[in-house]
């Protein structure tokens, strides 16, 4: 047994020598390899460096070389052209290429407008009118653009000329920059104009501008641009616009820092790409500034570049971090830069290390290998399971043989062992028998002490989390338990207990706080005294606070009574929230005063009342004149602070037993029991002069208010309330017809109840017209003003009379009461769908103008509506003109540019009619996003005789054309006033001089179905 651990520690001090010799070749072969790659790549990284962004440069500047030799040999060869072209000739052509146009500016003529194969032109009149010199200057430049342009534009993005008089001549395949181009637009401050102008560029050299992004090509470009000057000044420009999207985007492709950044700066520290600050860039316009990024490796690339003072070069950067490598791009100047970590570097020293390592793993591993497998195999295995079978016995586990074969010395000790194992095996396995009885027993009792302790914890936290106080008592009157809520709503410490001690002890530590203790006491003392039945107390406590206690006696499941359950609740909250909705039910919340529930109870209590002991009443309604206008002008915040003062005021004129109340709105009732008639007037005159007395201030502004009463007696007037109310009313409305700022008392010749009999009439013949399809469209043609042409239909609505069929009820009859019932929305909705239905059935018909009401402003489902017709029917919807009236759309601007917004959705245009009657301001055609502006008539009838006018017209034409709008003009009447609306530059005109409106117009028997 003394052998084997000598044997065991020479084998393992072996077995270490063998490998340590390994290890010790192993990292000397690794260290002499890394110490010549590092040398090698401090030679070789930045050659390749260089070489890498030389490759670049050169395939970025070759489009830019390209573009300046083109720009110069355009340059000559326009110049060469002007010279030699025949002035006359050429100023002939001018007049058969250009017309100016409407706008002020000129343009190709249409029949000449071809983007695809010619250029186009925008360009300025100036004050002193087209010198000879711009004229002929646009001809040469047309047909040389014309004829070289095609040939130039698969290169470069378009080749162009500005002229100095404000205007551009450019080629651009597809592109018509002459018609897009509106009176606005202009060259004036491009980079092109002012780096061409002899100020800045005397020596008139050619220049390239900064990077920008083209819009409408959604690409970055940089211009190459030669200043043309002759006949000895500065005439203008040519250029052309290169795209460098491709530069940017081989530059987004080196994305990762850790292989290294590909990057495009110009000499002048402007950073042009960068695969990681693309959108600062683009938020600078191009041209980021490296002074803006706090970047010390850019700042320190840039420097590098600058001091070297070469067109290439490369190098370590001045902390060590990166090899920077650049190269010129000719052209505009700037430089391919490469940035590499050195990190990167030393990333792929650290592969080449590991590399070497592998490689003398691979020559040095196998022999060692095969020597250590050997004296495993021999020793250390058999050994080892000798050792850990000892060591598991040691430690309590259990015995396992070895049963291991072999006459040595190792096999004859694991024998031993083996038989050893046998007999511990044996006595073991009765133990073990009786040790699983003793830890069944043990085991079920632990798990029923568990589960009584997961009870007890779920019950004290579930009485602990409630809002309710909770105590328990048991049979000898103490309590047993309390949880946390019931001190607090004592106000007791939490560190107070009550646990032991009898209900008497604990009652006393609370009874300061309530206002009656001793009735509480005695009640509880009675509850104890019986302790079977349940008991509930209403407890007052000195800070108003009530506690509701409820009692329940408690039994164990063998019925006998051990004890009581106090739950105590603190009820204050819910009181005075019963108590306020009792308020709120009867009050205004605005001016406090009662409000219509409780002036309907109080006049229904009064004529209850008086069916006993009968007895008079006066009644004053009254509101405020205007009111209206102060929520629209000073908003409805001001609005409600002139309600509150109105009735601060009026309510120390009523006396005691008079009632003041707000009806809603604007709207205000006295209500005054056992008064005479002269009383009510007496009251009623305080009460008018007090309101036009009462100064407000409004935005700084003194504002003054006046107010309409009505008086209604009983008995004299009613002898009920609904018809005392009704008089009342009447009589207000009365004050208001008289003028308004007065009182009025009833009187039943001047009831207006027959006005209102015939508004509700309408609305049944209204109703009645839409349900049995009494209604009926009329047509009026609305022409272009220039050559009569049908531009398109307005709908007129009629309605059939029942009494007449053959006659029809002008809309001036039926519309307004339409739109005071709401009617007005179900008409709007019959035009629409029936004017959607005319043009489906006539493909050919030109557009139809629907007018819409102002009240349907308030309908937010309406262009849905529309929307959803259309689609039914598949008609386009530019083919339907909504018409809204300017008065209806600017007395609600916000409801009106939420419902253009929401109709501009659906793809229909919008026509502002009746314009003009708001002229005081345009400022609201911002929001409301009209297409078409049609002018009131009251300005267009007599137009040849009125001057005011002719002036007032022209402004709204001129106003409507600056901002991209047509303009129709209704009412015309004769020819002369046609005439004058032509010369005035009028888009469209309507009128009886065109065409009376008509069921059968011609439109649609041009049009057939």
């Amino acid at each position: 047994m003394l052998h084997p651990r000598p044997r065991a520690s020479l084998i393992h001090r072996l077995s270490l020598s063998i490998w340590g010799l390994f290890l010790t070749l192993l990292l000397l072969l690794s260290a002499l390899g890394y110490l010549a790659m590092r040398m090698a790549a401090d030679k070789v990284v930045p050659l390749v460096a260089q070489h890498t962004v030389e490759l670049r440069a050169r395939a970025s500047e070759g489009l830019f070389l390209q573009a300046e030799q083109s720009v110069r040999r355009l340059h000559r060869e326009l110049l060469r052209r002007l010279e030699a072209a025949d002035h006359a000739d050429a100023l002939a052509r001018f007049d058969t290429l250009f017309a100016r146009n409407a706008d002020g500016l000129w343009r190709l003529r249409p029949e000449h407008v071809d983007p695809d194969h010619a250029p186009t032109l925008y360009l300025h009149q100036p004050p002193q009118g087209l010198d000879e010199s711009a004229r002929l200057r646009a001809v040469i430049a047309y047909d040389l653009l014309r004829e070289q342009g095609p040939a130039l534009a698969p290169p470069f993005f378009s080749v162009y000329m500005d002229f100095v008089e404000d205007g551009l001549m450019v080629y651009s395949p597809g592109v018509d920059w002459g018609s897009g181009a509106d009176a606005s637009a202009t060259n004036t401050g491009y980079p092109t104009m002012l780096g061409a102008d002899p100020r800045r560029n005397p020596q008139r050299t050619l220049f390239w501008t900064p990077v920008y992004l083209d819009e409408q090509a959604h690409t970055w470009m940089v211009s190459v641009i030669k200043p043309l000057d002759w006949q000895g000044r500065w005439a203008g420009t040519l250029g052309h616009d290169v795209s460098i999207q491709t530069l940017v985007d081989r530059s987004a492709d080196g994305g990762d820092a850790d292989q290294g950044t590909q990057l495009v700066m110009s000499a002048g520290g402007d950073l042009i790409a960068h695969p990681r600050l693309r959108q600062r860039i683009a938020a600078a316009d191009g041209q980021l500034r490296l002074s803006t990024l706090d970047d010390p490796l850019l700042a320190q690339a840039h420097r590098m570049i600058r001091q070297s003072g070469a067109d290439s070069g490369a190098g370590r950067s001045p902390d060590g971090s990166q090899w920077v490598a650049w190269s010129k791009i000719h052209g505009p100047g700037w430089y391919q830069v490469y940035l590499l970590p050195q990190a990167r570097v030393n990333h792929l020293l650290m592969w080449g290390l590991l590399a070497l390592s592998g490689f003398g793993i691979i020559c040095l591993l196998p022999a060692t290998w095969l020597l250590r497998r050997r004296v495993h195999s021999l020793f250390a295995v058999p050994l080892d399971r000798l050792t850990r079978a000892v060591d598991e016995l040691g430690q309590g586990g259990e015995p396992t043989p070895i049963a291991m074969q072999g006459d040595d010395e190792l096999g004859r000790l694991a024998g031993a062992f083996d038989d050893m194992v046998g007999e511990l095996v044996q006595q073991r396995s009765l133990q073990a028998a009786h040790a699983q009885a003793l830890q069944n027993e043990v085991d079920e009792r632990r798990q029923f002490m568990t589960r009584l302790e997961e009870e007890r914890a779920r019950l004290l936290a579930l009485l602990g989390a409630m809002d309710l106080g909770i105590l328990f008592v048991n049979n000898e009157n103490r309590v047993t338990y309390c949880n946390a809520a019931m001190l607090a709503m004592w106000k007791l410490p939490a560190s107070r207990t009550l646990i032991g001690q009898t209900t008497h002890e604990g009652l006393e530590a609370a009874r300061a706080q309530m206002v009656d203790p001793q009735a509480v006491l005695e009640r509880l003392e009675d509850a104890i005294a019986s302790p079977d039945a349940s008991r509930q107390l209403e407890i007052r406590l000195h800070d108003n606070r009530i506690i509701m206690h409820n009692a329940y006696p408690v039994h164990d499941a063998q019925g006998h009574y051990i004890g009581r359950l106090w739950v105590q609740e603190d009820v204050t909250e819910e009181r005075r929230t019963a108590e306020q909705l009792v308020r709120l039910a009867q009050h205004d919340p605005l001016t406090n005063l009662y409000n219509r529930r409780r002036f309907e109870d109080e006049l229904a209590r009064f004529f209850h009342d008086a069916e006993r002991t009968p007895s008079q009443v006066a009644l004053l309604f009254f509101d405020l004149d205007e009111f209206k206008y102060i929520n629209d002008t000073y908003g409805h915040r001001a609005g409600d602070s002139v309600l509150g003062r109105m009735a601060i005021e009026i309510r120390t004129l009523v006396r005691a037993g008079e009632t003041l109340f707000r009806l809603g709105g604007d709207e205000f009732a006295v209500l005054m029991p056992h008064a005479s008639l002269d009383d009510a007037r007496h009251l009623a005159e305080r009460i008018v002069q007090r309101i036009a007395q009462t100064p407000l201030c409004l935005h700084e502004q003194t504002v003054r208010l006046t107010t309409s009463l009505g008086i209604a007696h009983c008995p004299g007037h009613a002898d009920n309330a609904q018809d005392l109310v009704a008089h009342a009313d009447a009589a207000m409305y009365q004050a208001k017809h008289l003028g308004k700022n007065r009182w009025n008392v009833y009187r039943p010749d001047r009831d207006s109840s027959r006005e209102m009999a015939t508004r509700l009439a309408w609305n049944d013949r209204i109703a009645r017209a839409l349900e049995h399809d009494l209604l009926r469209l009329h047509f009026q043609g609305v022409h272009h003003a220039g050559d009569g042409r049908l531009a398109h239909l307005e709908a007129l609505i009629r309605m059939v009379d029942e009494a007449s069929p053959d006659r029809l009820v002008m809309p001036a009859q039926f519309i307004e009461p339409a739109e005071k019932s709401g009617k007005i929305l179900e008409i709007d909705r019959w035009v629409i769908r029936e004017s959607i239905r005319l043009l489906a059935a006539h493909p050919q018909l030109p557009a139809i103008a629907v007018n819409i009401s102002g009240r349907s402003f308030d309908d937010p489902e309406l262009p849905e509506y529309i929307a959803s017709q259309l689609r039914q029917h598949h008609v386009e919807p530019r083919r339907l003109l909504v018409e809204l009236t300017e008065t209806s759309a600017v007395s609600d601007m916000g409801d009106a540019a939420r419902f253009i917004a929401a109709l501009r959705d659906t793809g229909c245009p919008i026509c502002l009619d009746d314009f003009g009657t708001g002229f005081s301001s345009f400022a609201y055609l911002k929001n409301l996003q009209a297409d078409v502006l049609k002018i009131d008539g009251m300005f267009i009838r007599n137009l040849p005789d009125e001057r005011d006018n002719q002036v007032f017209v022209r402004a709204i034409i001129e106003v409507a054309r600056g901002m991209g709008k047509l303009t129709v003009a209704e009412f015309v009447e004769d020819e002369a006033t046609l005439q004058m609306l032509r010369e005035m530059g009028v888009d469209m005109v309507q009128g009886y001089h065109l065409g009376r409106p008509r069921a059968d117009h011609p439109a649609f028997v041009d049009s057939p179905a």
